[in-house]
């Protein structure tokens, strides 16, 4: 894209063809009222299904809207409207790689499909007026996001077969039913032989899954010819997704539910009703009286693809993680806490993890905004942990206060590094001989 003009025209295009009949993906949606707002940081576009327009500093401030970081999204109301900003990366996506999994498209399908995914979770799967008790049911014993770290290839191994036999029953019809035992295999298999890994990711697995399913089948009625076609829709899906070779637990949940919904839809299952009062998944749903195939076994380059992988993210990782923990947990380090209430927009980073040695969820490279009363500090880049305190949710970040890149003057704190700018009024407390400082 050559201007976030070009980027909102392609976007209002996608818009104003799918949003009006969203309904055909998920029963009783309808975004034809919905609005997108895109901003590179300087201009800014408001679009929805009739047309697109400038929108003023001014404006966006009558209507207590900011600007997120680059390459970040914030869930707001325009001129009454459910809404959703966005703002691209500075190369409004000229950089971006391909996903050897066709999951995550191109600009500017990639926006487009930022904003149905976004639009699903706060305005159909937690609407006011009626939220998915499915989602509430299973959010009370649902585990986190996170992954071990060192992370291990075994469990990536069986969640990704789960999707590749998926795919394999998407592609293949007339073998849909020997892939789907395959899949209730490998699903049986990382369940019993991975239980902390797949403990509490039910939640995850809906939560994400259907809002991703929502996503790409929105991106495939905006491409194909006949949009209010099924079985089109789902024809372009089965070529655009590929098998994965390169596995996280993060991307799973998504992948997983994409395809699983896509099969039932193809199957002629009618489990969307459910999936929203019954605490449930897409692929238990679809999976429901399928006998689990024999054993079987992943292709070598599924295997050795995620083992590499592994190895390489373990090799990426360590040097963001492993000084995180070890500055935490020196006392002679202070530790900002950010009131995760504060965020302002959306948090980004490369996946969230844990240590045996402390048990936070750890968020490397982490991208986000805070903003208090008191002050905005911009995480950019570092590590940040979750941590909850007296029923009260921090983001931490661990800091030397003898580096030149923060500065403690009274209760005034100020942060120059490349990662972690700003600053904020704290409130100081010691606690088994450490400081953490609180930001208010």
């Amino acid at each position: 894209m050559a201007s976030v003009k070009e980027l909102t025209d392609s976007v209002q295009q996608d818009v104003a063809k799918v949003w009006p009949h969203t309904g055909r993906i998920w029963p009783g949606v309808d975004f034809s009222d919905h609005q997108v707002l895109l901003s590179d940081g300087s201009t800014t576009y408001a679009l929805d299904a009739k047309g697109m327009k400038p929108v003023s500093a001014q404006d966006l401030k009558q209507n207590k809207i900011d600007i997120p970081s680059p390459d970040s999204f914030d869930v707001v109301t325009w001129q009454g409207k459910p809404a959703l900003i966005i703002r691209p990366a500075k190369d409004l996506g000229a950089g971006q790689k391909a996903d050897p999994t066709g999951l995550t498209a191109r600009e500017p399908a990639y926006s487009f499909g930022l904003a149905s995914h976004e639009q699903f979770h706060p305005y159909v799967q937690n609407a006011p007026k009626s939220p998915w008790t499915s989602l509430q049911k299973l959010e009370k014993s649902a585990g986190d996001r996170t992954e071990l770290y060192p992370l291990k290839p075994e469990p990536r191994i069986a969640r990704a077969m789960v999707y590749n036999s998926l795919l394999s029953a998407l592609q293949q019809p007339k073998e849909r039913d020997a892939f789907l035992a395959e899949a209730a295999y490998w699903n049986t298999k990382w369940t019993k032989n991975y239980p902390e890994d797949a403990e509490g990711q039910e939640a995850t697995d809906l939560l994400e899954g259907t809002a991703k399913y929502f996503e790409q089948s929105a991106i495939a009625m905006a491409a194909v010819d006949r949009p209010g076609d099924p079985a089109q829709v789902r024809a372009y899906l089965a070529k655009t997704l590929k098998p994965m070779k390169v596995a996280s637990k993060g991307i799973e949940p998504y992948a997983i539910g994409t395809v699983a919904l896509l099969n039932a839809d193809a199957k002629g299952l009618d489990v969307k009703e459910s999936l929203t009062t019954e605490p449930t998944t897409p692929l238990a749903a679809l999976l429901k009286g399928v006998k689990p195939a024999g054993s079987q076994s992943a292709p070598a380059d599924v295997t050795r693809g995620i083992e590499q992988g592994v190895q390489a993210s373990n090799k990426e990782l360590g040097p963001l993680i492993e000084p995180f923990v070890a500055d935490v947990q020196d006392k002679s380090k202070s530790v900002l806490m950010l009131p995760v209430e504060s965020v302002s927009g959306s948090v980004g980073g490369k996946g969230f993890y844990t240590t045996e040695e402390l048990p936070i969820s750890i968020t490397p490279k982490a991208r986000a905004t805070f903003k208090s009363k008191t002050g905005t500090v911009r995480v950019d880049g570092a590590t940040v942990g979750e941590i909850d305190e007296d029923d009260k949710g921090y983001f931490a970040v661990p800091l030397d206060l003898d580096d030149a890149d923060a500065a403690l003057d009274g209760t005034r704190l100020t942060l120059k590094a490349e990662g972690l700018s700003g600053t904020v009024t704290v409130k100081a407390a010691t606690n088994d001989g450490q400081q953490f400082l609180y930001a208010q």
